[in-house]
């Protein structure tokens, strides 16, 4: 099983902290509890293959499948695949800003996006639904580290509360995204949430 150092991971996120990239992706800020309900499956897993092709416009489309560790929300399955615009296909690249970037035997839980057992899905929020998993210092305690760099996160909100109409505003990432997680404490809370809306359907 190969891990990622988790200080090489960190780095990312501290480099998007200090400057916000000129090209990066506008996106309405998601919080854990979002992303697991607009997910139709939650999964620990290891990326096993990453093939691309061209489409009919001459962009790189990545196709990831990934080995799955651990499901925490949706069906079980062994493999899942995530399909999404970016990569390189001999010598032409195509680069999304704020896609999650995958390389062969990465770990990471990942937030996706329709249905696992006949399609591939695609990454919830973009890259605000990839946490790479590392070992921390100790070698033995994993960690999953937020991706969210080349994003600029947004809220909607109205100038007044009678107002008819909203603007969106550039806000700073929640908690979620600012700080590396012990891997089985935030299993645990996306376990809690999942369960919790499960109970609310059923009553």
């Amino acid at each position: 099983m190969m891990f990622k150092p988790l200080i090489a991971l960190l780095s990312t996120l501290t480099l998007w902290l200090l400057a916000t990239s000129a090209t990066a992706a506008t996106l309405p800020r998601m919080d854990l509890e979002e992303l697991v309900v607009r997910s139709d499956a939650v999964v620990v897993a290891q990326v096993d293959e990453i093939s691309t092709e061209l489409d009919a416009r001459g962009r790189v489309v990545s196709t990831i499948t990934l080995k799955v560790r651990e499901t925490l929300k949706g069906p079980v399955r062994r493999t899942v695949a995530i399909r999404q615009l970016g990569g390189f296909h001999g010598d032409v690249g195509t680069r999304v800003p704020g896609m999650p970037v995958f390389q062969v035997a990465d770990q990471g839980v990942l937030f996706l996006s329709g249905d696992v057992a006949q399609h591939p899905a695609s990454v919830t929020g973009l890259a605000q639904g990839f946490f790479r998993v590392a070992l921390g210092p100790d070698n033995a305690t994993e960690f999953a580290i937020p991706q969210v760099n080349n994003l600029n996160l947004v809220v909607r909100e109205r100038a007044q509360p009678t107002a008819s109409t909203s603007q969106l505003r550039s806000v700073a990432p929640t908690e979620l995204h600012l700080q590396a997680h012990e891997l089985n404490t935030f299993k645990a809370r996306i376990r809690a949430i999942v369960d919790e809306t499960q109970s609310e359907e059923t009553r």
